[in-house]
């Protein structure tokens, strides 16, 4: 075989082997950087799971499906991470019904009585979650009860929590008050008990010990 021919096909068999060698380095690319968003996928798959057990499960999804990848498919986890958000959800939510005391107390409004208990049960829906949130984190630390009486305790305060919730938009429903007044707190306290009787749905179907 002629020099020149020989070079030829050594060059040709260079440059396929470098070919091969591109596109099975290329074909790897995909599945490494694959690898989280279908992990990341999984979790959310979990929470949307999760969330569709509860009474309200697009809101549940919109507000636990960011914390997702922490979450991860861990139900400890799911639970506390939802009590956690339906704490601050109710830190906010409390102040603008108090704002809406001060003004009527600054105007002598007769709508002082009802807003005023209204605020107290919001006042004490945080401080519920508070104590649901404290058992929860007794348990991770080994607590010295029980699981399942850790778990009725924790039931126990957001059941409290919720039951807080519908009390005080039932104490406008009976009496009379401004109706943009009405309007405002049942929004705000609406949203605040649907979050909680979320919580209390994900802690009844997942912590299940």
């Amino acid at each position: 075989m002629p020099r020149k021919h020989l070079t030829t096909n050594m060059l040709r068999f260079v440059i396929l082997s470098l070919t091969l060698v591109a596109l099975i380095n290329s074909s790897n690319i995909p599945k490494t950087a694959a690898t989280r968003p279908s992990r990341y996928q999984n979790y959310k798959t979990f929470v949307k799971t999760a969330c569709n057990s509860t009474t309200y499960p697009t809101m549940c999804y919109n507000s636990l499906s960011s914390y997702s990848s922490t979450i991860k498919a861990d139900p400890i986890k799911l639970c506390t991470t939802s009590l956690n958000v339906n704490l601050k959800y109710a830190k906010i939510k409390t102040p603008l019904v108090s704002n809406l005391l001060k003004k009527a107390k600054s105007t002598s409004s007769p709508e002082v009585p009802v807003l005023k208990d209204c605020v107290e049960e919001m006042k004490d829906t945080v401080d519920e979650l508070k104590q649901a949130l404290m058992a929860e984190l007794k348990n991770l630390n080994g607590g010295g009860i029980s699981k399942e009486e850790h778990l009725k305790n924790v039931k126990t305060w957001v059941s409290a929590a919720l039951t807080d919730d519908t009390t005080c938009t039932g104490e406008f429903e009976e009496e009379e008050v401004n109706e943009e007044t009405k309007k405002k707190v049942e929004k705000a306290v609406s949203e605040l008990s649907k979050t909680t009787s979320n919580t209390l749905a994900l802690i009844t179907n997942y912590l299940r010990f």
